[in-house]
């Protein structure tokens, strides 16, 4: 009997957990929730998470809520996937939808919650923050991991992320969706 790994990737869980609501109508859609949703939460949101908690701390309100208005359109965008969000997404490209297949309540929450950065100094500031972690803590509940997702930014989180990526790559190709990282990064430079 193998004793698991401490050091493996979140595993993916039974395609069940992923169903707080609705199912993802299809396999495709499922996978491309659950591989890309990953993908550009640990990528995108957290980053722009931790440029949010950079301005909140250099007393930057105004860089903390617009940087607060793209973290919480793209953690949107990553709840979207579920139903008809948009697979491929490029920075500041006009014609992504960051609000497709998102109910236009948890839109306007969402937005709210990016709003009231701007009043987000001192004491007050870090309640604003938690409410924001918890705001991707929830996006990230949706994709149905039994564990946290890796933190990429940390040598044995990247490692993870890595792993990951391998683990749903198979099955992206199988059913012809993109792959979850960049072509640079996976092509052999020798």
């Amino acid at each position: 009997m193998t004793q698991p790994d401490p050091h493996a990737a979140a595993a993916p869980a039974p395609v069940a957990a992923t169903t707080p609501g609705t199912p993802p109508p299809d396999l495709r859609r499922l996978l491309a929730f659950r591989a890309h949703g990953a993908a550009r939460l640990l990528l995108g949101c957290r980053a722009r998470l931790e440029d949010i908690e950079g301005a909140v701390a250099a007393d930057q309100p105004e860089v903390a809520v617009l940087m607060a208005y793209e973290l919480v359109q793209f953690s949107l965008s990553v709840r979207g996937l579920r139903t008809e969000g948009e697979l491929s997404y490029g920075r500041d490209e006009v014609a992504f939808d960051p609000f497709a297949g998102v109910p236009a309540e948890e839109a306007e929450a969402a937005l709210l919650l990016a709003e009231e950065g701007a009043g987000a100094t001192g004491p007050g500031a870090e309640d604003w923050l938690e409410r924001l972690r918890a705001h991707l803590r929830d996006t990230e509940q949706l994709l149905g991991y039994t564990e946290p997702l890796p933190d990429v930014r940390s040598a044995s989180g990247l490692m993870k992320g890595f792993r990951l990526a391998r683990t749903w790559q198979p099955h992206l190709d199988r059913v012809g969706l993109p792959g979850l990282l960049p072509s640079a990064w996976t092509r052999r430079a020798d």
